[in-house]
């Protein structure tokens, strides 16, 4: 369902890399370790998110989502829920990231409020004008690593 109903401005990135929403939504689903569905009281989902393992980062957790337009009618759920799987789950990772549009204003704020930092990294995508910014969260695990490693 919501590969079907994907928002447009995340629908736009996907054709701009010619790959299908729903596409989309499984392998994001069959590459991660925990994935939940934000549906609303009538059980219509909403939104899929996830915590995929990055695949050339050790110890580096990637977080996502996807949504449907229904989701700005349920925003503050939304983040909660994100939040809670960062809470519950990031934990597994010393950091987590999380791509930004860098032509998406919106998007980088909803990055702040989900408790990311943008760094200075920049991911173009290939043959396309796409580039992402990444944001990232040193968790408790990446933070006693660091101190560890340093003493």
């Amino acid at each position: 369902m919501v590969g079907r109903e994907l928002r447009e401005q995340e629908r736009e990135p996907l054709d701009e890399i010619g790959l299908s929403p729903v596409d989309s939504c499984m392998e994001g689903i069959r590459n991660s370790e925990y994935v939940f569905t934000i549906n609303t009281a009538d059980g219509m989902p909403v939104a899929i998110i996830g915590l995929v393992e990055h695949q050339v980062e050790e110890d580096t957790g990637v977080v996502w989502s996807m949504a449907t337009n229904l989701v700005t009618e349920y925003p503050i759920a939304f983040v909660k829920v994100l939040r809670d799987l960062i809470e519950e789950y990031g934990g597994l990772y010393s950091r987590l990231i999380s791509l930004a549009l860098s032509d998406k204003p919106k998007h980088q704020r909803f990055q702040k409020l989900i408790g990311m930092v943008k760094t200075k990294e920049r991911l173009p995508v290939p043959y396309t004008p796409l580039t992402y910014i990444v944001y990232e969260m040193i968790t408790a695990k990446g933070l006693n690593k660091l101190y560890y490693e340093q003493s």
